[in-house]
């Protein structure tokens, strides 16, 4: 249905990390930029494999029958940056986690996108600006701590749709990570 656009999977450390944000060991540890309003939190449940009725996750994210699921199986196609606030994401039942992210630009192609591996003993907290998407839950299930700005999503978001704007899905392809 969509163009499988594979995106190599580097380890979650600090020095490879940095231009899009911070490692964190803990979700208390640091929380993101901001430049306008308050902070808001939330917690958001992520599962490897989709199940028999797709749940698109947050209510913000319309359901479609084209669109790649934002928050169940190793997949994603909505990416967005917010304008009034970095974001952090943190896997608080430890589980493997993929983080895909994208350089601070006005638009991103799919292969401009990166993706991070951790064992589930670190999240991220993003920069102002860094494409994102959902954490991809590499086993089982996770629920992912997230704080970003309170601002209004929409009116502080910037979104692309890989899978209804151009066809694409993005996967992290895991062959270069070990034991995974």
């Amino acid at each position: 249905m969509w163009n499988l656009v594979k995106i190599p999977v580097k380890p979650l450390v600090p020095e490879t990390f940095a231009p899009f944000g911070h490692v964190i060991r803990t979700f208390e540890e640091r929380k993101p930029d901001k430049v306008k309003g308050g902070y808001a939190t939330n917690a958001y449940p992520v599962l490897a494999t989709p199940g028999p009725e797709p749940k698109d996750g947050p209510g913000w994210y319309a359901p479609h029958p084209q669109r790649v699921p934002i928050s169940e199986g190793l997949e994603r196609a909505h990416f967005a940056f917010h304008t009034d606030a970095g974001q952090s994401f943190y896997p608080s039942l430890h589980s493997p986690s993929v983080f895909l992210v994208g350089a601070i630009q006005d638009d991103i192609q799919a292969e401009e996108l990166r993706a991070f591996y951790s064992a589930g003993d670190v999240g991220v907290c993003l920069h102002l600006g860094v494409w994102h998407t959902m954490p991809i839950c590499v086993e089982g299930h996770d629920v992912y701590q997230t704080t970003r700005g309170d601002q209004d999503y929409q009116a502080h978001s910037v979104e692309i749709d890989f899978d209804l704007e151009r066809g694409q899905s993005i996967v992290p392809d895991m062959d270069n990570i070990k034991g995974v």
